[in-house]
């Protein structure tokens, strides 16, 4: 379980000075980063916000009470408490879809965001957990199983950040949000960057005819099979046998290359 997340000082003053200069009562979008489990610990690189649906809705919009209470705030009357938010899980999953396709190797989509106020929030904690656990299953983690997702908000009047951890249970209550530390740092500096060209010969076998078998499913097959496959290669970085444990050098780009042991054409196997 997260315990603590670190979130990239620059990008998180960043998102903090577009949101506030926004205007808008509230806003929702993804958390980008990753999670690790050896360390308990959560990596926030940047936040996305979701754009506006295809009737140029936005995704997520204050419903009950006032609208917009920031004015309200600032000169110091109460704020409604029936106000909550409203989200659109299937918009919001259906950008941290295509999010996630676009990410480069070691960035994932770990979860989402919300600036509201404080009312807002604490009366909409099953609609976020919702909005997370759909986030989760557009775009799995699918080297770990990771059964937590990452719920940043970002409260004003007065400006606050808080994190908390999404468990993705069946059952969803209030229960499901357990708080953890939030600070800043300088964590993008500390990333390394590693490319790796893979070229391999993938024949598969096409029925004519009638068959119960579709195009699709024979290709999702063979490349499933074969992903399996990488997963047992040994990797040569810059040259030498890669060590879990080593630390190399800060500053450019390392090659990979793999190394996989003789195989028959064993990805053909059960098509």
């Amino acid at each position: 379980m997260v315990k603590v997340v670190v979130g990239e000082e620059s990008q998180v003053k960043l998102a903090e000075n577009r949101l506030s200069k926004s205007g808008v009562p509230c806003q929702v979008g993804l958390v980008i980063g990753n999670l690790s489990g050896k360390l308990d610990r959560g990596f926030i690189f940047d936040l996305i916000p979701t754009p506006l649906n295809d009737n140029g809705e936005p995704a997520c919009s204050i419903i009950g009470g006032a609208k917009d209470d920031r004015k309200k705030a600032s000169k110091g009357k109460s704020l409604p408490h029936s106000s909550a938010l409203f989200i659109d899980k299937d918009w919001l999953a259906e950008h941290a879809r295509q999010v996630g396709r676009m990410l480069v190797g070691g960035m994932k989509v770990v979860g989402i965001y919300v600036w509201t106020n404080e009312s807002s929030f604490k009366n909409s904690t099953i609609t976020l957990c919702q909005a997370a656990k759909a986030v989760a299953e557009a775009a799995p983690l699918l080297e770990v199983d990771w059964d937590e997702r990452l719920l940043v908000h970002i409260g004003y009047s007065p400006l606050r950040w808080t994190c908390r951890n999404c468990s993705l249970a069946s059952n969803i209550t209030s229960g499901n949000l357990r708080p953890c530390d939030f600070k800043m740092g300088k964590i993008l500096s500390t990333r390394q960057a590693f490319r790796c060209t893979y070229d391999f010969d993938l024949r598969l076998p096409i029925y004519q005819g009638s068959s119960s078998k579709r195009l699709v499913d024979i290709l999702h097959h063979g490349i499933s099979i074969h992903a399996k496959e990488l997963k047992g290669a040994k990797a040569l970085i810059d040259g030498k046998l890669a060590n879990e444990d080593e630390q190399f050098d800060l500053g450019g780009v390392h090659d990979v290359e793999f190394l996989l042991p003789f195989m028959e054409d064993k990805y053909l196997e059960g098509l």
